[in-house]
């Protein structure tokens, strides 16, 4: 269906990313991990390092500061490297390099991209999030039933005589909401508009306190970012992305982060499973074991295929429109079952190690952890509403098969 072959420009980069991940990011996991001091956990000098590698930046045009690297493939490359090292230090990476190609080269106006991307350019620990979750509404995020039609938010934003804006209101859960120092913040007009409305992290009246998980510990996340009477200057409004042109790209990024956990914990497992002898002989020798080896590799095969699949697709929407590409959900679906598949992984990896798995500190008691945080927390319950709504849409397209056996 697509040339899978990777450009010399790829490898060396996703060269850089394993180098990087397993050499600095590897042999501090376990320690930033079992930190009980949040602060403690953030790997400050990693993200320091990184961003001077190019992880923050590269999916930007060379003309402003990056790369040149905006193809999703590239994106799954790095994120499945970096997260092979550890899954909640690639995030930091991850979600900012993609949301940097959408926000300043696909949406902001010439005014606010003078204004934001040489800070974002200059600066190391620059991060992003975007605040859309809320601890009442929910929007788009329950896990249980659909989000009713008509929805509003509560956080509101209420333009001033001098143009100016006033936000209140209070989110939640937001992936890199401590650190970030770019938010978009997603807030209820009184016209009945919800808008995307830049808000820098250090913005009088915003405040914000992490949340600390049993898994993806060393990932950021805010528990709650409250704006009390947070104003903004004229201008900050964020446009849409143009027609057709969103780039985003989280669905197949996050698909390929849950996939790096899961080589990690396949790695971990194999290395333990040729040294540790049972029964006079290397575990690896044991059937049973050789079985869920197997298994275990098929199925991070399987998933790097279907993630490759989604991110190919969205680089070339044209495949789709001309009928060489089927039209399905592959960005969910690679999400889907990577998540599925990275979390059986992980138990079959437990099930090895023995007794030996569930000691804290060990490496594949993390990986369950986190694996199950990805799971649960990556691919709720309503998107798999959405993916369930999307292939049924599909088959309602396929004529009915009449031809015999």
């Amino acid at each position: 269906m697509f040339d899978i072959r990777l450009s010399r420009e790829q490898i060396e980069f996703r060269d850089l990313a394993r180098s990087f991940a397993q050499q600095e990011i590897k042999p501090r996991a376990m320690k930033l991990d079992l930190e009980t001091d949040w602060e403690k956990r953030v790997p400050w000098d990693l993200l320091k390092e990184g961003s001077r590698l190019g992880f923050r930046t590269f999916v930007l045009q060379e003309e402003h500061g990056g790369a040149g690297m905006a193809d999703h493939i590239t994106s799954c490359l790095v994120a499945e490297e970096l997260a092979a090292g550890e899954l909640g230090t690639a995030y930091y990476f991850m979600l900012t390099a993609r949301r940097a190609r959408d926000w300043f080269e696909l949406r902001m106006t010439p005014e606010q991209r003078a204004c934001f991307l040489p800070k974002f350019v200059s600066d190391d620990l620059y991060f992003t999030t975007v605040a859309i979750h809320e601890p009442e509404t929910d929007f788009g995020f329950d896990y249980f039933t659909e989000t009713p039609l008509g929805v509003k938010l509560r956080t509101q934003a209420v333009e001033q005589p001098d143009g100016s804006w006033l936000i209140n209101g209070t989110k939640a859960y937001q992936t890199v909401g401590y650190l970030a120092k770019l938010i978009v913040l997603r807030a209820q007009t009184p016209d009945g508009r919800v808008q995307s409305f830049l808000v820098e992290g250090d913005t009088p009246g915003l405040a914000r306190r992490p949340l600390s998980k049993f898994g993806r510990r060393v990932g950021d996340n805010a528990a709650e970012m409250v704006f009390d009477n947070v104003r903004l200057p004229p201008g900050r409004i964020l446009p849409p992305s143009p027609k057709g042109r969103t780039d985003m790209g989280t669905h197949p990024t996050i698909a390929a982060l849950t996939l790096g956990l899961g080589r990690a914990a396949y790695e971990e497992t194999f290395k333990y499973v040729q040294e540790r002898v049972s029964g006079g002989k290397p575990l690896i020798q044991h059937q049973a074991v050789g079985l869920a080896i197997a298994d275990m590799a098929t199925n991070l095969q399987a998933a790097r295929r279907l993630i490759w699949t989604a991110a190919w697709v969205k680089d070339h929407p044209e495949a789709v429109a001309d009928g060489s590409v089927e039209n399905l959900p592959y960005e969910h679906m690679a999400t889907a079952f990577t998540g599925t598949a990275v979390q059986r992984i992980t138990e079959q990896a437990l099930e090895l190690f023995g007794g030996a798995g569930v000691i804290q500190g060990m490496p594949i008691e993390k990986y369950v952890r986190d694996a199950h945080v990805q799971k649960h927390v990556s691919f709720p319950y309503p998107t798999r509403f959405k993916l369930t709504e999307a292939l049924a849409g599909y088959q309602r397209k396929v004529p009915p098969f009449h031809g015999g056996d």
